[in-house]
């Protein structure tokens, strides 16, 4: 199991990691990308030398990704089911991926994005995969992640000699979601799960030549607080955690801490799970990532299911839209990896802005009123609470 004081950190490694295949990014092109915006591979990746990873990292990597694009593809599946409108995701496939072969290449980078839009049930939505494979380290990442690396010097663990140095090799996955529902009365479903591995070649002194981290989690975004549908969504992943011997507490605290507007003082949504620096050699883990995975669409689905046929009024649309600016302002103004994406040209810009709502709106000094559902929410929102 991991360390419960890697656990609780929620700004290490992995951190950074979403930002070379970011799940809320949803792209890691930036990587590949010149100073003048061109795209290119050969200072990224080598194409020439393919490392040897060791077994046991190279088939949790390989299994993992696999299973990522077994993921995209069945929750493509239901979403398009549940939303009976006719509307389908679009196809966007880069890299590795823009090809007619089942087979991908052992090296390269490359990402299947796909949306839909103008849905019943989800006005937009995007459900992202981004795999990278023995890309290279330059001296400034490198740089960068180490500055992001955990450092406990009351830690005697071996992974404190793993100092990650230029040139080193690097491979990458993720697969991230989000959904934006057309109803108010829906809570608007984000997550993610993601692995990076590098392979220490900068020094032959290591005691660890290659180590590997997962990172995650889901979260819901409601605009009236129907406290049935939080508890539910939150014990989902309680269960989850339990069941792997993981702690929901932590984790839990992790989502409230990172989705927060500090300029407001309030939290984004009624939060969920986050981690990060999980070690995936570590018995269990990569189990316990992929039933993350798994529990996506089961702590979702069921709230659509009851709150979709609800009425709901212009009123009530035009605040969906107010707090939908929050969420639009959150990814622009703190989340690391929409911020990387957006920092230089990019010639992935829409990938990097897919998870944008459809429709918001801002009002200057908006107050919502006493004693009304918006107040009953904000409050929340100021002071989140335990649901399970």
């Amino acid at each position: 199991m991991m360390a419960a004081a890697v656990l609780v950190r929620i700004i290490g490694l992995l951190s950074l990691v979403s930002l070379l295949a970011s799940a809320r990014a949803f792209t890691p092109v930036a990587l590949l990308r010149t100073r003048g915006g061109g795209c290119h591979q050969d200072s990224s990746l080598d194409q020439s030398t393919t490392p040897e990873v060791p077994k046991e990292e190279l088939e949790i990597f390989e299994r993992f990704s696999n299973f990522l694009q077994a993921k995209q593809r069945e929750i493509i599946a239901q979403i398009e089911e549940i939303d009976g409108s006719g509307q389908t995701f679009s196809k966007n496939t880069w890299g590795i991926f823009d090809t007619d072969s089942d087979d991908l290449p052992k090296v390269g980078a490359g990402g299947i994005t796909r949306v839909i839009q103008g849905g019943n049930v989800v006005e937009k939505g995007a459900c992202s995969l981004t795999i990278i494979q023995n890309g290279v380290l330059s001296a400034e990442r490198a740089a960068a992640i180490r500055a992001r690396q955990p450092k406990d010097d009351d830690d005697d663990d071996e992974d404190d000699d793993f100092l990650i140095g230029s040139g080193d090799f690097y491979s990458a996955a993720a697969l991230s979601i989000v959904l934006h529902s057309r109803s108010p009365m829906v809570p608007t479903f984000r997550s993610d799960v993601r692995i990076f591995l590098v392979q220490d070649v900068s020094s032959k002194e290591r005691t660890r030549p290659v180590m590997a981290w997962f990172g995650g989690g889901a979260d819901l975004t409601p605009y009236y607080l129907i406290e049935e549908d939080i508890r539910f969504f939150h014990n989902k992943y309680k269960e989850v955690c339990e069941s792997y011997g993981q702690s929901y507490p932590d984790m839990k605290k992790c989502c409230d801490d990172y989705f927060y507007l500090p300029a407001r003082s309030e939290h984004r949504g009624t939060g969920g799970i986050f981690f990060d620096d999980m070690e995936a050699d570590e018995e269990g883990v990569l189990d316990f990532v992929q039933a993350v995975a798994d529990a996506w669409m089961p702590s979702w689905l069921p709230i659509v299911e009851k709150r979709q046929p609800l009425d709901y009024t212009d009123e009530q649309k035009q605040w969906q839209k107010l707090r939908r600016g929050r969420y639009l302002e959150f990814n622009l103004l703190y989340d690391r990896g929409v911020k990387f994406g957006l920092q230089t040209a990019n010639p992935r810009v829409e990938g990097v802005m897919v998870s944008a709502p459809p429709e918001i709106a801002f009002e200057y000094n908006h107050v919502v009123a006493e004693g009304s559902e918006e107040e009953k929410l904000m409050k929340i929102l100021k002071n989140p609470i335990d649901w399970v």
